[in-house]
């Protein structure tokens, strides 16, 4: 299975939340998807420009600012997938409310953008 390197929003909202949490929980089930930290990445830390610059990335953003791909295109990073967490939210009608201790919407909210970062994992690797 291909390593895919699945980029974040750190901001603290309760969208930014939900993207780490269901970033975190896919590289927990598989060591094949590799968490890019966008802080360290933005910050200048090699490993992670090097994670972003050598992998296929889903950037997983908190709004439409688009914060996390805008910083990894500073980095020379291609952006394979681009996910909004709001639109995907917005099709099952549901918002996010906690930005830092989740209740169960939140990880109803977690579990559907996992499944879309999973979807979209498999457009880019036909796994």
């Amino acid at each position: 299975m291909e390593k895919i390197a699945l980029c974040a929003c750190s901001g603290m909202n309760p969208r930014g939340q939900v993207a780490r949490a269901a970033v975190n929980d896919l590289s927990e089930e598989n060591e094949n998807n590799k968490i890019c930290c966008i802080v360290a990445t933005a910050g200048g830390k090699q490993k992670y420009i090097d994670l972003a610059q050598n992998h296929k990335i889903i950037a997983i953003n908190g709004c439409t600012q688009n914060c996390t791909t805008t910083l990894l295109k500073q980095k020379q990073a291609t952006v394979n997938k681009v996910i909004i967490v709001p639109e995907v939210l917005e099709k099952e009608g549901l918002t996010p409310e906690n930005t830092v201790r989740m209740n169960e919407n939140d990880e109803k909210c977690v579990d559907i953008i996992k499944k879309e970062i999973l979807k979209v994992r498999k457009e880019l690797t036909d796994e």
